[in-house]
């Protein structure tokens, strides 16, 4: 083979390649330009700003943590001076240049203070934990802000895709209605009737566009988007498909309430924290024992002896035990146990207050989806009995029977029914999602 055909070949072999990188790149951007549900939550609690900020609390708690643990070991401090001093001599008529320094290290630890050390660790460990939990509210607030935005963008689409169907049925109408008029089998005004009703219904896909228009605006703007950045939500092809299960017992609603979400939670830490509190107030009354240490040297230019002689000669070292015992400090400590025992019940009352709230909200979302249910349930009914009353309705009206006004009024009644099961659907799978969520059961769209 000669040079040139091999040269050929490299060229075509290197153009092939780069076809399939160039080909599977553009494959990788149109899947990635695509948000579905999974994608958007993990965004937002990627890049939400309450999120994140409750991220960098969650860390200054472990930064607290680790700054209480360490009040149980000793300090450790060195110093160093040097002196330099002018004075005059004996007569007054001179001066004298004098200087010194010295060298010190010192250390103390407290051996006892009432527990305070123990029951600061302890709370800050609450406090960590408190931060975490705190993080979990984030991220769950979040996520069903996220997922109501996601199946709103879900709802306006199927809509929009309903209304353009809609249009294209209206539009063979009027062409039909057009053809009988030539016929001679309708009038003129029903052919207006029929126009009419085209135009109705174009107005309601404009309608339709601009929803889906607001609600992905909206949806773009809870994840905190750049506006300059293009946003694509992905469309199921078959639509939103759900299983619309049986709802559990209110008891087990509750229970599994209660369990999972992290407000109960919380407030049940911040009254252990308000104990603890409550704990080191009261310490305030006992003594204190700490144990203290230190040596160090010193050397002037005033004595005749070497430097190295005064630095040994000057070596001292110290040891000391200090009992500090609180008799009277203007009932501080009567007040820090008073407020603190004040803040103690106001917890025991947060904790109630929480979980009766939480209780309630479950209640509300467990009702509403019971009878988001029971009305998804009528409107199955109603649009499968509107939709064969829609067919005859037209079967008669080909065939004279029926007038075109007649026909439109009956054709207005499938088309609420229609309207009536998507909206019924979309928020049974709302509230279903959203009872699940309060349950502790993860959010999961079928499509």
């Amino acid at each position: 083979m000669d040079s040139k055909k091999l040269n050929q070949l490299l060229v075509g072999f290197l153009i092939t390649i780069m076809l399939v990188f160039n080909a599977s790149g553009v494959y990788g951007q149109i899947a990635s330009d695509k948000w579905d549900l999974n994608r958007c939550i993990e965004y937002a609690l990627d890049k939400n700003l309450s999120v994140n900020q409750s991220r960098l609390k969650l860390s200054s708690g472990e930064v607290d943590l680790m700054q209480s643990k360490s009040l149980r070991l000793p300090n450790l401090n060195a110093s160093a001076s040097q002196n330099l001093a002018n004075s005059r001599t004996g007569n007054g008529d001179a001066w004298d240049m004098s200087y010194d320094g010295s060298f010190s290290v010192n250390t103390g630890v407290t051996l006892y203070n009432g527990g305070i050390i123990g029951n600061d660790i302890q709370r800050s460990n609450k406090a960590l934990e408190l931060a975490a939990l705190n993080l979990e509210q984030a991220q769950n607030s979040i996520i069903l802000l996220v997922t109501q935005a996601y199946l709103n963008v879900l709802y306006a689409k199927e809509n929009y895709d309903y209304y353009n169907q809609v249009v294209a049925a209206s539009e063979r109408q009027v062409e039909r209605a057009r053809a009988l008029q030539k016929a001679g089998s309708l009038s003129r005004r029903d052919v207006a009737d029929v126009e009419a009703q085209l135009a109705s219904d174009k107005y309601a896909l404009v309608n339709a566009l601009n929803n889906l228009t607001l609600q992905t605006t909206t949806l773009k703007q809870i994840l905190e988007i750049s506006v300059e950045d293009t946003f694509n939500v992905f469309f199921p092809t078959d639509g939103l498909k759900e299983s619309l299960d049986i709802l559990p017992s209110r008891t087990v609603a509750f229970e599994s309430a209660l369990n999972f979400r992290p407000e109960v939670k919380s407030s049940s830490v911040q009254e252990e924290m308000a104990r603890i509190d409550l704990k080191s107030a009261q310490a305030g009354y006992l003594p204190v024992v700490g144990l203290s240490g230190s040596m160090g040297t010193s050397y002037t230019d005033m004595l005749t002896t070497a430097y190295g002689t005064q630095m040994s000669d000057n070596f001292m070292q110290r040891v000391g035990l200090t009992v500090s015992i609180p008799i009277f400090n203007r009932n501080a400590t009567k007040a820090n146990v008073s407020r603190s025992k004040i803040n103690l019940e106001l917890a025991g009352l947060t904790v109630a207050n929480t979980r009766n709230k939480l209780l309630q909200e479950v209640e509300k979302v467990y009702e509403d989806t019971h009878a988001a249910q029971q009305r998804f349930d009528a409107a199955q009914a109603q649009e499968s009995a509107s939709a064969e009353s829609y067919r005859l309705a037209e079967e008669q009206y080909n065939i004279g029977m029926l007038n075109a006004f007649e026909l439109l009024q009956i054709k207005n009644n499938y088309l609420n029914a229609t309207k009536e099961l998507i909206q019924a659907r979309y928020t049974t799978v709302l509230y279903r999602k959203i009872l699940d969520f309060y349950m502790g059961v993860p959010i999961v769209l079928n499509y």
